[in-house]
């Protein structure tokens, strides 16, 4: 009877009630309800949101993540404040339960049940999910995709305000670029021009631990950074429904691997709560020059 009882209570640990009242310009929120039971976390963002249920995941150790989320060296992931909610209430936009089974390949795996709508959806990764709540949001509305397509990109952040994501998605290669506000928004902008197809082999870009995302005579193309950071991104690889490949801070120069869209966006919260990279980058800069100049004599 123990054992049945624990299996029971492990089981409704997966589950969340999404409660959506506003979703304008991308942007996500509402409250969230674990184990479908008030009292609610209220959240203003998709990136809050999945702050709040991954640190409930990582406290009940369950469904256990098969793998470390990586970060910049001496940042920290943010940790949003908990706002309770103590009534249990369906969301004035949709309302979702969601049933995350596993987490593996750094994102998440399950379904998702609309309730106003009677449809459920399975999902292999985060970024999948993210696509379908869109769908469901927005009405089904056919993703477009430019007729020439990359596997880079570069995200200039203007804001972080309260975990919002604000800024743009670049490409100098196609003449690309477009505005993005909330998590949403910035898969939508890198999807229109990379897709979630297979990558042919000769696409990837080159393997080893020395990847360039671009030639260093091509940084002048880009335009100017964001005002809070700037990120160049390579997806290498598309698999498990989501990105795999290369970031590097532009203020810092340090690269990391990312294994999924959610760990993509993970690393770029870390950058932005951790420290001040437009500080970073001056000072380097300035290490640079005076280096340069002192070797000219």
């Amino acid at each position: 009877m123990t054992i049945a009882k624990m299996s029971m209570n492990r089981n409704s640990s997966r589950y969340f009630r999404i409660s959506v009242n506003g979703f304008e310009n991308g942007c996500l929120s509402g409250i969230i309800y674990h184990e479908g039971a008030a009292p609610g976390i209220r959240f203003r963002n998709f990136l809050e949101m999945m702050l709040h249920m991954n640190r409930i995941f990582d406290e009940l150790a369950y469904p256990k993540r098969t793998m470390d989320y990586r970060k910049f060296g001496g940042t920290k992931l943010p940790r949003p404040p908990v706002q309770e909610y103590d009534q249990l209430e369906n969301g004035t936009l949709a309302t979702f339960n969601l049933n995350v089974k596993f987490r593996y390949n750094a994102s998440w795996q399950g379904e998702i049940f609309w309730l106003e709508g009677q449809e459920k959806q399975e999902f292999e990764s985060f970024l999948q999910m993210t696509y379908w709540i869109e769908r469901v949001l927005n009405g089904p509305v056919e993703r477009q995709q430019l007729q020439k397509t990359s596997n880079v990109c570069q995200i200039a952040v203007d804001s972080f305000e309260g975990g919002l994501l604000t800024g743009s998605v670049q490409n100098a290669f196609l003449n690309y670029l477009e505005d993005f506000t909330g998590t949403i928004a910035l898969a939508d902008a890198m999807g229109h021009f990379i897709g979630l197809g297979s990558l042919k082999e000769d696409d990837s870009g080159g393997q080893g631990d020395d990847i360039r995302i671009i030639p260093d005579k091509m940084w002048s193309v880009y335009r100017e950074g964001g005002k809070e950071a700037t990120f160049l991104i390579k997806i290498l690889f598309r698999e498990h429904s989501t990105w795999q490949g290369v970031i590097r801070w532009r203020e810092t120069g340090e690269k990391q691997a990312f294994r999924s869209f959610m760990e993509l966006v993970l690393l770029m919260a870390s950058a932005l709560e951790g420290s001040d990279g437009r500080i970073l980058y001056e000072e380097r800069y300035l290490n640079n020059y005076r280096e340069s100049a002192l070797m000219e004599g």
